[in-house]
């Protein structure tokens, strides 16, 4: 018992004196996270800027990152392509996003689509951590200039890299690189969420797929 403690000891002190060290010398590197707060996802996809108001997210294995939309859309996806944002108005929002483009065509707002608005006003904590929702219905596969929605049966990733395998409804099985995939539970969303998500992601209807079909408007 004498050892573990000493050990423990050994553990506190060091951590005490690299805060220390960092207090003097002026380093600005945080030991722990100093934000478990954020409001907005900006997806980038082949140019095109998705911009979506959120109202939780989570950690999962490698790069990938779950969040919840304003509507209830929940969306498994890779921080390759996404970005999680803490941001306190439209003014800061908006010179975020001219940073990645200024055409303004480039650029959808998901919430805009859903006849809703980013509530800013917040800042807490809303970062699942005892959540495990790990139930997707559909996914979204990236091509190009293309998302194509898909009825998904069973989905696996991996510890050691970011494949993601799917099986869909149809027996088809997949097997990519998660940075192309959306996995999406849209049971408790609105009933075109899906649809302009999809749309946000590539900016027009003309460019959304549904697996089987020619397009939304065909």
């Amino acid at each position: 018992m004498k050892i573990k403690n000493l050990k423990i000891s050994k553990k506190l002190a060091a951590l005490t004196l690299a805060s220390s060290i960092s207090l003097v010398s002026g380093c600005n590197k945080q030991i722990v996270d100093f934000n478990k707060s954020f409001n907005v996802v900006i997806e980038n996809n082949n140019g095109i800027i998705s911009v979506v108001g959120i109202m939780n997210y989570r950690d999962y294995q490698g790069t990938q990152v779950e969040y919840v939309t304003n509507d209830n859309l929940r969306i498994l996806s890779s921080t390759l392509q996404t970005k999680l944002l803490k941001v306190d108005s439209y003014d800061n929002l908006e010179k975020f996003i001219l940073s990645l483009t200024n055409i303004e065509d480039k650029i959808v707002y998901y919430d805009q689509l859903q006849n809703m608005n980013i509530d800013f006003s917040n800042d807490y904590w809303n970062k699942d951590i005892i959540g495990g929702h790990f139930t997707y219905n559909k996914a979204i596969i990236l091509t190009d200039d293309y998302a194509t929605i898909i009825d998904l049966d069973q989905w696996k990733d991996y510890d050691d890299d970011d494949k993601i395998q799917m099986k869909l409804k149809d027996g088809t099985c997949i097997l990519t690189n998660a940075d192309r995939i959306k996995l999406v539970n849209d049971e408790y969303a609105s009933e075109d969420s899906l649809e302009k998500y999809a749309i946000s992601l590539v900016g027009s209807i003309d460019n959304v797929i549904y697996y089987g079909q020619k397009s939304l408007t065909k």
